[in-house]
């Protein structure tokens, strides 16, 4: 007898056929996604770091500040890699605080952005921003553009160790000059523009973790290099994933602090970015 259709059996079948193929299809797929989103943010950072490069090559060696470039032509910093979030309206200052709870947008950051000594090196606002970096929450609610940051000790415009000259940096292979930020939930956009970290200042104080970086391809973050190239780092252990963790806890304004790692204890993290980090004058402080 001629059948017009399926018989449940068969349509049950099929159905357990396409559940079965697309439970092998999908990790794959969600994979090459998260290999895509590494590979534009791998080239973000190395466009960024070739620019900052070119910028030092023309300025007779003098690196841009990891601060921000302020609203205005009365500026604090006049060499900030990035501008202040600011509305269309704001000319001469922002109005806007980086623990204000009303909305800052995409298009107030990228605003900023364009008003950095970077921008002009790139074109495009685009590079500032990772597509994998959807996990952040500022305090204001809404998703940060800028998912990167300059180390603190590259021109930070400070009395304190501070490097403003490129030629006194040594093996620019090994130090990094963007990072993958993974502040949130205590600031509605990223602090100030810089990266902070806790060198030793005395004889026996360890390095220590105080601003967040990111865990947004796969527990790693992707780092710049002075010399113009990039790489994904690994998390090794779960100092910085806890750290990270902090953030979701914290309200606007509040302090990330530096954590350590325990008292007998090392941090196979912490010892990678310690090589990473330009400045080297605590080795003076330190017993050789």
């Amino acid at each position: 007898m001629k059948r017009n259709g399926f018989t449940l059996i068969e349509l049950l079948v099929v159905i357990a056929i396409l559940g079965l193929l697309l439970s092998i299809i999908m990790p794959g797929l969600s994979m090459a996604k998260k290999k895509a989103a590494s590979a534009v943010c791998l080239n973000n950072t190395k466009q960024m770091s070739m620019a900052w490069y070119m910028y030092q090559e023309e300025n007779d060696g003098k690196i841009m500040s990891c601060r921000m470039e302020n609203v205005g032509t009365t500026t604090f910093c006049k060499e900030g890699w990035i501008g202040q979030p600011h509305r269309e309206t704001d000319t001469t200052s922002s109005s806007l605080k980086m623990t204000q709870t009303d909305p800052v947008t995409d298009e107030d950051e990228i605003r900023g952005i364009q008003k950095g000594n970077l921008y002009s090196y790139l074109g495009s606002y685009d590079v500032y921003h990772c597509p994998a970096d959807k996990l952040r929450k500022g305090c204001d609610g809404t998703g940060m553009f800028a998912s990167y940051a300059v180390p603190y000790c590259l021109n930070n415009n400070d009395s304190g160790n501070s490097i403003e000259k490129f030629g006194d940096i040594t093996m620019p292979g090994a130090r990094f000059n963007f990072v993958e930020i993974g502040t949130y939930g205590s600031r509605s956009w990223t602090w100030n523009g810089w990266w902070s970290f806790a060198a030793p200042s005395s004889a026996g104080q360890p390095w220590g973790l105080h601003d967040p970086l990111a865990i947004s391809h796969g527990n790693s973050a992707v780092f710049g290099f002075l010399d113009g190239h990039s790489e994904v780092h690994k998390w090794k252990d779960s100092i910085v994933l806890e750290h990270y963790a902090k953030g979701a806890k914290m309200g606007p304004g509040e302090l990330y602090g530096v954590t350590y790692p325990p008292a007998g204890t090392t941090s196979e993290d912490i010892d990678w970015l310690s090589r990473g980090w330009a400045d080297r004058s605590w080795r003076q402080k330190l017993p050789q």
